[in-house]
């Protein structure tokens, strides 16, 4: 589509990196390789708090590192992709941390995971959600959380339910700000074929709107295919 095409050719960019900048690349994977051995070895830190583990501290390096890369991307109007933001969107770095959220081992991994993404969607470019490597595993992180069980069966537990609040209040600010972004938490089979065959307009928005007003006036329930994660899960709070 003509909308996730034009902000891709912005984002997908490699760039050259800055001074300074191969510095933070090498701060930013040795923290993930960190927590990579955390997320590959769980069994190791099985029913251990996260607090006892060098978890939190790694995953604030790097999201430090991704929001300070972003801040300083906008300020000099550079629309290409940062060192540290590049190898995120290239190595799966989210979608592996959704997935350590999901088992939540160590204990509590989950808050600090979802805590991590909330700031780190608040604090950065709101096209960051067009790449796939970014919006898919919070696509995935909704699914489970949502739906009350993760795949091994658990449930996600009330006790992260604030962190998870506050990521679904930072994703629908993004969506306040571009509501293109609804596109991509917004899916109903019949009317995303219809998108594909045209740009995004007022008169496609709004019948999209009273699609999720429908929604609301039955309850929130999924009939013909529509499916709105976002408005269903916060219809739990």
């Amino acid at each position: 589509m003509e909308y996730f095409a034009k902000f891709t050719r912005h984002i997908g960019t490699p760039r050259r990196s800055p001074p300074g900048g191969t510095s933070q690349l090498a701060q930013f994977e040795k923290a993930w390789k960190i927590v990579q051995s955390i997320c590959y070895y769980q069994s190791k830190w099985r029913g251990m708090r996260v607090e006892k583990t060098p978890l939190s501290e790694h995953l604030d390096v790097m999201f430090d590192l991704l929001v300070k890369e972003d801040i300083q991307q906008a300020g000099s109007d550079d629309w290409t992709t940062g060192a540290c933001m590049e190898y995120l969107l290239g190595n799966g770095v989210l979608e592996a941390l959704v997935g350590l959220a999901e088992t939540d081992q160590p204990v509590g991994a989950r808050g600090v995971v979802i805590s991590n993404l909330s700031t780190f969607i608040s604090l950065t470019d709101d096209k960051l959600l067009v790449q796939k490597a970014v919006h898919n595993p919070l696509l995935e992180l909704l699914h489970w959380y949502g739906s009350g069980e993760t795949e091994d069966g658990s449930s996600p537990g009330p006790s992260y339910d604030e962190c998870y609040v506050d990521l679904l209040y930072a994703i629908c600010s993004k969506i306040r700000g571009d509501p293109m972004l609804l596109n991509i938490f917004f899916q109903d089979r019949k009317w995303l074929k219809s998108v594909e065959q045209r740009s995004f307009s007022s008169d496609s928005i709004a019948a999209m709107m009273r699609s999720i007003e429908s929604l609301r006036s039955e309850g929130g329930t999924a009939t013909s295919g529509f499916e709105f994660l976002l408005f269903s899960h916060l219809l739990r709070f």
